[in-house]
């Protein structure tokens, strides 16, 4: 791959390229999960969050595939079928892999071949018959090209093994005489060469996939490839689901993202990480929601919603940015130019341009006047802005935090807020002061400013 990544774990579809074959094979609720790995990658099952699923074992230095699978059959005694799994064949699916475990239970087979059709069969090995039964894996250096220049059944690399049988007979393979390794496609002629009864019974199947089965990575070629082929599926996926994705070749959406549906994904949008998208919202075009909760009816127009979540009824954007754990609350507006940052935005609350609101709260029923900015950071720590409910800021307003506004208080544009505005006040200048100050009866009086 030339890169400082482990290949395995280089993303595709915003998933390591391990981690979803990993994820296939869970689908057939396997008593053992094990990856066979190198030193670098001995914390694997950490790095993916799957420590209670899946043990790794180290095997080093490594000695071939047929020697991982000894390595694994050698932690699982008990098990009846080993499903072996290629560790870099990312568009490996939980529905394929279970047809393949199927066709083994049904045909009692010793082997059981994952196959499938290649017009062009490169280095694959490919698949020699008798007639119907598979008798033999030829790798492409010991083959003849003219057996491969037309449509041709490859091995995919993934297979089946009674682990009764592989387990003795994987101490009978020889190894290869190139390599010094022992070579898992070996055990197909074993298989074959020892088999003394009926047509019946023969000792080596295959199951037949589609061509992305025998899909590989080997460099960032090839990881695009399958990064494409994946994305597609899991448009076409949410598209028969009801979700509406207009311009789908421009939409880019990781495999952990889930959409509710009757939502609509419009032109050059991006959702990745574990974001949620509620019923009948409108995303985008050019929006990003990374790690995003939204809730149903939101509108998030050409702008980046990224670890914060915006609830039901709500709108963002156009070229605003939501970071850092803000949480919008229903029935807010978020214009143009916001930021927001670790921000509490209270239900029915209008912020309509050019605003910072970092670590802030903002009761319901306020509007944040255009320009209006939170001071967070006093050059050594971040302090916060609680504002109440129906609170009125005027445009160029700087609330300098820590700092309170109460409940119906109202600034004037331009007003430096440096201290305390009590409920039901409005201040104005620089810094700002009190000149109305609402009663216990309701009534207003009126103030001069100090100075």
């Amino acid at each position: 791959m030339r890169t400082e990544r482990p290949k395995h774990l280089h993303l595709v579809a915003g998933m390591p390229v391990v981690e979803r074959v990993l994820r296939a094979g869970l689908t057939l609720a396997p008593q053992r999960l094990i990856a066979v790995v190198s030193p670098l990658l001995a914390d694997l099952p950490v790095r993916l969050g799957m420590s209670a699923q899946l043990t790794a074992i180290v095997q080093d230095p490594p000695s071939g595939t047929a020697a991982a699978v000894q390595v694994a059959l050698d932690a699982a005694p008990d098990c009846t079928w080993l499903v072996s799994l290629l560790g870099d064949s990312p568009l490996l699916t939980g529905e394929i892999v279970a047809k393949l475990l199927a066709g083994a239970r049904e045909t009692r087979a010793k082997v059981t071949l994952l196959s499938c059709h290649l017009d062009d069969a490169a280095a694959y090995g490919r698949v020699v018959r008798n007639e119907h039964r598979v008798v033999r894996i030829i790798e492409a250096r010991n083959d003849n090209p003219a057996e491969r220049r037309d449509c041709t059944e490859i091995n995919s690399g993934v297979m089946v093994l009674d682990a009764a049988w592989a387990r003795g007979a994987l101490s009978r393979l020889s190894p290869d005489p190139r390599t010094g390794e022992l070579l898992l496609t070996d055990l197909v002629e074993l298989a074959v060469a020892e088999h003394n009864g009926s047509d019946a019974s023969w000792p080596v199947a295959a199951v037949i996939g589609d061509e992305s089965v025998a899909r590989g990575v080997n460099d960032l070629v090839e990881l695009a490839a399958v990064d494409a082929i994946a994305r597609q599926r899991i448009r076409e996926r949410l598209m028969r689901a009801g979700v509406t994705i207009v311009g789908p070749e421009t939409v880019f959406i990781d495999e952990s993202v889930d959409i509710a549906a009757d939502t609509t994904i419009l032109p050059y949008s991006v959702l990745t990480g574990r974001t949620r998208v509620g019923a009948h919202c409108t995303i985008g075009p050019h929006a990003i929601l990374d790690h995003a909760e939204i809730g149903d009816g939101v509108t998030v127009t050409a702008s980046t919603v990224r670890a914060s979540s915006v609830a039901a009824g709500s709108d963002v954007g156009p070229y605003s940015h939501l970071r850092g754990g803000t949480r919008v609350g229903p029935d807010v507006h978020v214009g143009n130019y916001v930021e927001m940052k670790n921000a509490e935005i209270g239900t029915g609350t209008k912020c309509g341009h050019q605003s910072y609101i970092g670590d802030a709260t903002v009761g319901a029923g306020s509007n944040v006047g255009a320009g209006t900015i939170t001071a967070n950071f006093d050059g050594r720590a971040k302090h916060r802005t609680v504002l109440g409910e129906r609170v009125f800021t005027g445009s160029g307003t700087v609330l300098i935090a820590p700092v309170a506004v109460g409940d119906d208080a109202r600034t004037g544009a331009g007003s430096i807020v440096n201290r305390d505005v009590p409920t039901g006040a409005t201040v104005v200048g620089v810094p700002a002061r009190v000149i109305k100050r609402r009663l216990e009866t309701g009534q207003p009086t009126h103030e001069e400013p100090n100075g």
